[in-house]
């Protein structure tokens, strides 16, 4: 979300080495775009949401992950919870 420094970067470099997608807060409800445009900018983001829309969009993808007709890698992936790599 909104913020400043790189970090942003080397976390969801993180996500996404162990197979997680990245949202970031689009830079329109952004007070400080520096970390989400910085994560947008290195080509890591898959997708930008105002800040009062990533809750929902979050669950979202929660809830589809968990879906009888979602495919194996995404269910593996919900399944084995963010430590898995």
């Amino acid at each position: 979300m909104t913020g400043m420094g790189a970090d942003g970067v080397l976390g969801a470099q993180n996500i996404r080495d162990a197979g997680g997608d990245v949202i970031i807060q689009d830079e329109a409800s952004s007070v400080v775009w520096g970390m989400p445009g910085l994560v947008q900018a290195s080509g890591l983001a898959d997708a930008a949401y105002p800040v009062d829309q990533l809750a929902a969009e979050i669950t979202r993808r929660v809830l589809q992950s968990r879906a009888p007709g979602a495919p194996a890698e995404v269910k593996s992936r919900a399944a084995a919870g963010p430590s898995a790599k």
